[in-house]
Order: structure tokens, then sequence, then C-alpha cells
């Protein structure tokens, strides 16, 4: 792939990952549709959850085309978390096979390579194998492992700190880099958003909204939020919604910021 600058520019994978309804799906397609649209870039949406039944997205690569989350329960009489755990471990006993597959045998032929992950996060993302595969994602592109917070998840300052603090967890367990993205922000109220604001780029100042909370909740999150204070990195808040384009024009060069400061995604 060359830039318009003319240089040789390696191509970007994007992992969105999160909890169960956070918007994974959708926003895979929304910004595939917007990268294609906008940018006229050559965007493969790869599907890596067994377990969805349809897709708003044509994927290049469909996991389903080896085994899906029924045939393992079936196979193996698991229910729904043990067929995704017993999945995670066939994937990586498959990893070769996926990645002499479209797109992964010849990344150079797209811009953009989106990873759609299952929603059972705990079951996927957490798991040892997991990590090998996303290394192999690194090997053959500038990968950005982003992880959507669901705005509607968070009514209270304690809700979210735990919310972030979820994404620590995924950061320490995989060993990579995670950055940060709330969704649904079309539906958050002022109170809500200055709380998600606050969260990403400062915060310490959360401790101010917790003042009336009382028992365990007043002991333990001022200590998760120095956490989120050392964590934080250079984040800037990204709030996007599927349903506006300047959100997702928001998101895109977010990651284009994370993924290399030098690289052009244009």
């Amino acid at each position: 792939m060359v830039s318009l600058h003319g240089e040789i520019v390696m191509t970007y994978i994007v992992v969105f990952t999160g909890p169960a309804g956070s918007g994974k799906t959708s926003l895979t397609r929304a910004y595939g549709d917007w990268l294609r649209t906008t940018l006229f870039l050559n965007v493969c949406q790869a599907n890596f959850d067994p377990g969805t039944e349809s897709l708003p997205y044509n994927p290049c690569f469909d996991i389903r085309r080896y085994f899906t989350l029924r045939e393992i329960m079936s196979r193996y009489s698991l229910g729904p978390n043990g067929a995704f755990v017993k999945a995670v471990q066939i994937i990586s006993q498959k990893i070769d096979e996926f990645m002499a597959e479209k797109p992964f045998n010849s990344p150079e032929d797209w811009d953009v390579i989106i990873i759609d992950t299952p929603g059972q996060l705990e079951a996927f993302i957490f798991q040892p194998e997991t990590r090998i595969l996303l290394n192999k994602f690194y090997e053959i592109g500038r990968t950005v492992i982003v992880y959507l917070i669901d705005s509607s998840l968070i009514e209270t300052a304690a809700d979210a700190i735990t919310m972030w603090f979820l994404g620590i967890l995924l950061q320490i367990k995989i060993g990579l880099d995670v950055v940060p993205v709330v969704t649904k922000a079309d539906i958050l109220s002022g109170d809500k958003k200055e709380i998600i604001t606050r969260l990403i780029s400062s915060p310490e100042k959360l401790l101010e909204n917790i003042s009336d909370y009382e028992g365990i909740i007043s002991d333990i999150v001022p200590d998760l939020v120095s956490i989120a204070v050392k964590t934080r990195g250079a984040y800037r808040p990204v709030l996007v919604s599927i349903n506006d384009p300047h959100s997702i024009e928001d998101l895109h060069y977010y990651i284009h910021e994370v993924a290399c400061s030098c690289g052009d995604l244009t």
C-alpha cells in the first residue's frame, strides 16, 4: 500500500473488543462503510464471532465457515459460555489456517482490516490463546485494539470507573496496548457525557462525584481512580455514534493517531 506521500504504509488492523451489546458489530459495519465511501479505502471486515446469527456487513473472513457456536455446543454438550471457551481453543489450533486465508495471507491488498470479536468478552479476549491470535495481527499490520465502553451502562461515576477498570484488566491480560472509545454517544445526557469525559481525560475529577457514596464504594473507588490516572495514557475523549458520520470521522483519526503519528490512512 502506498500513501499520498509516496511512502510504503503497512495495513492497519483495528480490533474492536468490549462487553456484549457495546456495539462492536454495528461499529464494524459503520466504520467500514465510512472508510469506503469517504476515503475510498479498500476495507476488509473480518468476523471472529462464531455465535452471531447474522451480520450487517459482508465479511471477507468469517470464522463461521470453520465452526459455529451451535455446532460446538452440540458436539461437546456444552452451554454457551463453555462453548466460547472451547471455540477459543479451536481458534488457537487453527491460527495457521486462518493466516493462510484472505485477508491475512495478503494484508498488502487492504488498507484497513477491521476485526469483529465475540460479545462474551471474558470467554474470548481474556483467554490466553487469544493473545497468540492478536500477536499474529501485529505481525502483519499496524494493529490497534479498541475497547468499547457502552455508555448505556454508565449511570454514575462508580459505573464509569468499573467499565474503565475492565479495560485495564484487558490490557494487563493480553499484554498489548488497548485504547478506550465510548459508544452510543447519541443517547448520552449532559450529566453522563460529563462523567465519561472526566473518565478519559481527567479521571481524578471523578472523585468529586462520589462524595455521597458510602461503604465499600467510598473506600475502593479512590484507589481505582488512582489506577485510572496512571493508566490513561495520552488518550482524549472519543464518543462515537453509528448514526453520526462526524463521530465516525473522529474515531478514524483517533485510531490513526494511536497507530502511528507519522502514518497516513488516506
